[in-house]
């Protein structure tokens, strides 16, 4: 197995019963150097994944269910206070 690491997921896509999360990051290079992306057009497709409807919605159930965890909650408001996570930036994605 081949690991990668992404930075976010651009998109989600759904077409006849597959879904298609497109993984994206920095590219390393740059990063290496010390350019930081400054917008989301100066990151580059990681990895796609293809995955039937049962599949996805079966990581959605597991995704909800650790949101949903007061550790996890407990986790999250450290991110915030820590200033890693935006209140600002998750508001604009609802």
């Amino acid at each position: 197995m081949k690991e990668k690491f992404a930075q976010t997921v651009s998109s989600i896509n759904y077409n006849n019963g597959i879904f298609s999360l497109y993984f994206v990051g920095q590219e390393p290079n740059s990063m290496a150097n010390g350019i930081m992306a400054e917008n989301d057009n100066e990151l580059e497709l990681k990895q796609a994944i293809h995955m039937p409807a049962s599949g996805f919605m079966y990581m959605v159930a597991m995704v909800k269910n650790m949101l949903e965890d007061p550790r996890m909650s407990a986790e999250i408001e450290k991110l915030i206070a820590a200033g890693i996570l935006s209140i600002e930036k998750l508001d604009n994605k609802k």
